[in-house]
């Protein structure tokens, strides 16, 4: 038995100087053996947790499997979010092509053969632009054009080799441009440029390298950055009607937009769309007093309608105007105009002389029997004799000399219900394809002119001119069903010979008497 207790207690002091042997019992297993014994845990030279001991073991594994350390809706160590590049291929790291993706946009002027990529020794990345332009005169190397929002932008950018460069920015017209800085080194020289943008911009923005004077290795240009500065507004939502105010962070009308009346002037309220309207009884111009019997002038000084006449002091200078007694400003008199497209009653020509609206027949209009008054009989070639209006059917020569196609017998005198005058002319063209119908040619002296003619009835029909400056468009086609005349406008310009006019009529049906034609004119503007 003495022997026995020798050998156990032997036993035991080798255990404890082993060390990192296994323990007999497993920490946090049966009954714990919490810092027992001679053993320190985790001193000396000794791992803590170390060997095939799982640390902490039990039923969970703190800061272990697929949990991130310091995870939460935070990012580890985050501190300010970086602020955004709105510049894009900064680095020109893409070419799709010779170009770089996203550059030389639409006030670019550089050549696509003075812009080279450069693959060595570039600040970021693996590539850097070269611009070569050893001229004097500067040329432009930009973004192409994007949308940017309002606010004050810093930009840097990396410049080595030689040359001289300053920038700009193109919105709505071409900024401002900076100073040029001379660049003479081998080494990237870190450059800056700000700008201001007072209102936002759609789709225009464009940033701008101007550059002169380059030589040797021509000037680099590398990590283009511009970010816009945070703003109190930045984080507040206004409505359509209003804007924010970066001093106070909050949101106002716009001009001409409210909220409540004392937003708008004396003589307004604030309508219920948040707009600045003329408030009752009281006045902006001379219209706004229509209404009011005894007091149909606007004092402009006091917005309030008081006696007198609108048009007094007023003088038309155009004879197409007089003045309006409402409204006491000069207007398109009735049977006035500017050009026959303002004809549209019963007189559907514009004497430029007189700039009043005339018939037909007037020597205003160069179109000969555009009225369809005058009818006589000719000699068709391989038609024979025929009824036909004077000055059209102009003969078909071919190709280089193009006329009339349609069958005479087809075009019939009708005097049933004309625009102007007595007659008119009438398609009778039931079928599906449109042939020619001409005008006799003749010269056109120089000027634009206005020209319209009148249609009614049931069919189909366009037109289009011909002259020694070629086809003009021809128009489409215009579906006609209806017992009113409708006007039909166009416009050519004149200083052409052999000019004609060609009618195309189809598909025309007998319950409107087929298709009539009308009034056809054209005036000098």
């Amino acid at each position: 038995m003495k022997l026995f207790r020798v050998n156990l207690r032997s036993l035991l002091v080798l255990l404890v100087a082993c060390g990192d042997s296994t323990p007999l019992q497993t920490p946090d297993a049966g009954e714990p053996l919490a810092d027992s014994g001679i053993e320190k845990p985790d001193a000396g030279g000794e791992t803590p947790d170390a060997g095939g001991e799982t640390p902490d073991a039990g039923t969970e594994t703190p800061d272990a499997g697929t949990e991130t350390p310091d995870a939460g809706t935070g990012t580890p160590d985050a501190g300010t979010p970086p602020s955004v590049n709105v510049i894009d291929n900064w680095g020109f790291e893409t070419w799709p092509g010779a170009l770089p993706e996203k550059w030389l946009g639409s006030t670019s002027n550089f050549t696509s053969t003075s812009v080279e990529k450069v693959t060595a020794g570039a600040f970021e990345g693996v590539n850097a632009v070269r611009l070569t332009n050893p001229s004097t005169t500067h040329k432009r190397f930009t973004t192409q054009a994007k949308s940017m929002p309002a606010g004050r932008y810093s930009c840097t950018f990396q410049a080595r080799g030689t040359g001289e460069v300053r920038n700009a920015f193109f919105g709505s017209d071409y900024s401002t441009y900076s100073a040029y800085t001379p660049v003479d080194s081998t080494q990237w020289t870190k450059l800056a440029y700000g700008f201001n943008l007072a209102s936002d911009v759609f789709d225009t923005f464009e940033l701008i390298f101007s550059v002169r004077n380059t030589s040797g290795d021509h000037l680099l240009i590398d990590d283009v950055h511009c970010v816009r500065a945070d703003e109190p507004c930045d984080q507040v939502s206004c409505e359509a009607w209003e804007r924010c105010v970066n001093a106070t962070a909050t949101c106002e009308p716009l001009a001409g937009r409210c909220n409540v009346d004392m937003n708008c002037s004396e003589w307004q309220v604030c309508d219920g769309t948040h707009t600045c309207v003329v408030a009752q009884n009281r006045c902006a111009r001379h219209a706004d007093c229509a209404n009011a019997p005894g007091t149909p002038v606007c004092d402009i000084a006091t917005h309030q309608c008081v006696p007198g006449n609108p048009c007094a002091g007023v003088t038309c200078g155009n004879p197409a105007t007089s003045c309006n007694p409402t409204t006491g400003v000069c207007e398109l008199a009735a049977g006035g105009c500017f050009t026959t497209y303002d004809c549209r009653g019963e007189l559907p020509a514009c004497d430029s002389a007189t700039r009043r609206c005339v018939a037909a027949d007037h020597p205003a209009n160069i179109i000969r029997n555009g009225g369809f008054e005058s009818w006589n009989t000719h000699y068709i070639p391989y038609q024979g004799n025929h009824l036909i209006p004077d000055y059209w059917y102009g003969i078909d020569n071919g190709l280089t000399d193009p006329g009339t196609e349609i069958k005479p017998t087809r075009l019939v005198r009708y005097t049933k219900a004309a625009h102007g005058g007595s007659s008119a002319l009438q398609f009778v063209v039931p079928i599906q394809v449109a042939e020619r119908f001409s005008l006799e040619k003749f010269n056109v002296p120089a000027g634009n002119y206005s020209c319209s003619y009148r249609v009614r009835g049931h069919g189909t029909i366009r037109h289009r001119s011909y002259s020694s400056a070629g086809w003009s468009v021809q128009s489409d086609f215009l579906a006609v069903d209806s017992d009113e005349w409708q006007p039909v406008f166009f416009r050519f310009a004149g200083n052409v010979r052999d000019w004609r006019l060609f009618f195309y009529a189809s598909r025309s049906e007998a319950d409107r008497d087929h298709l009539q034609v009308d009034d056809v004119v054209c005036t000098k503007d």
